[in-house]
């Protein structure tokens, strides 16, 4: 009986260091891979783009929006509900119950161009946005999905060319990446390549949720710049975010190209004029921004934070949904 109880014991410790190894290795990363969902997809050679970027950058208002809903996942719900006792840690209400109301709210800006993060499974991602009108962009491996920078643009208007994610790790072609810190959340940026149908015009629309650890922002910030940011040089660009990051910070400045000359995305707070508001809801205080730049002239027409809570006054979630109108438009020659 003991020597039987011995086998399994180190059978169990074989197992265990192997699934260690295989996390901290990023092995997870290759078998996700290798199982069908394949490496990211390479972003878009925006060269093509720029010596044609004045014929194609006047267009139509983009409405755009984004919103970190706190859990937003049935799943997550139901885990809380079995183990925690329905809490998932800041004593919100259940996603169930706001649901609806977040529904009403993304509806009321009728937005062109939606990024959220903290969202969850397909169907999560669904009741938020109603896939008769978005065509949602995600990461699939399998039955799985995981939307925790879901990105969705209106179906109607927009033209997709191409789109994937770009993992915010240490191999950042390989999906499913656990960051730069050993065993960290999965994050990413979702990004999808779209033209308007009505006025051709062409930009690379882009949504990610930077981790909360400093070890994990830092490099993810010097690997957006470097892989994402730098593309505005070519190809006009939105970007929507939870970055876990103030507009005050050497680290904001690093991602946003802002440093640049001419700076490469510009926060829509400025685009907008820098409008007088409070200073809680200045991005200098705020880490969810909705950035815009490129070759082609770009002005917000709006901007703002919708602060209202839920009716009963409760919160609707721990971040404020941006909101922001974009206009792109051909710069004089010269210019």
């Amino acid at each position: 009986m003991l020597i039987g109880l011995k086998r399994v014991a180190i059978a169990f410790g074989v197992l265990l260091v192997l699934l260690v190894v295989l996390l901290r290795l990023q092995g997870w990363q290759y078998l996700a891979a290798y199982s069908g969902a394949g490496f990211a997809n390479p972003l878009p050679d925006t060269s093509r783009f720029a010596a044609t970027a004045n014929q194609q950058c006047n267009a139509e208002p983009l409405r755009v929006m984004s919103f970190n809903v706190m859990y937003g996942s049935a799943v997550i719900e139901a885990l809380a509900a079995r183990f925690r006792g329905g809490s998932t840690g800041v004593g919100e209400l259940p996603w169930s119950v706001r649901l609806p109301e977040i529904r009403a709210r993304i509806a009321s800006y009728s937005p062109d161009l939606l990024g959220l993060q903290e969202m969850g499974e397909n169907s999560a991602v669904d009741a938020v946005a109603p896939p008769e009108l978005y065509t949602l962009v995600s990461y699939h491996l399998g039955g799985f999905q995981y939307g925790d920078s879901a990105l969705l643009f209106k179906t109607a208007r927009f033209e997709q060319l191409a789109s994937g994610q770009l993992w915010l790790g240490n191999t950042p072609e390989l999906p499913m990446s656990l960051g730069f810190q050993p065993l960290s959340m999965v994050r990413y940026a979702n990004w999808a390549w779209l033209r308007d149908k009505a006025s051709g015009f062409t930009f690379l629309f882009v949504n990610s949720h930077f981790d909360n650890a400093g070890a994990n922002k830092e490099p993810s910030a010097s690997l957006f710049r470097e892989r994402i940011t730098r593309l505005a040089r070519n190809i006009p660009m939105v970007v929507t975010g939870d970055f876990n990051t103030t507009a005050d910070t050497e680290r904001y400045r690093r991602f946003s190209g802002i440093d640049a000359k001419p700076p490469l995305l510009e926060n829509a707070y400025t685009l907008a004029g820098s409008p007088a508001v409070a200073a809680a809801l200045h991005p200098d205080r705020r880490i969810d921004h909705i950035l815009a730049g490129g070759p082609c002239g770009v002005v917000a027409e709006q901007w703002l934070l919708d602060t209202r809570p839920l009716k009963n006054g409760q919160m609707m979630s721990d971040h404020d949904a941006l909101f922001a109108s974009l206009r792109f438009f051909a710069k004089p020659v010269g210019k």
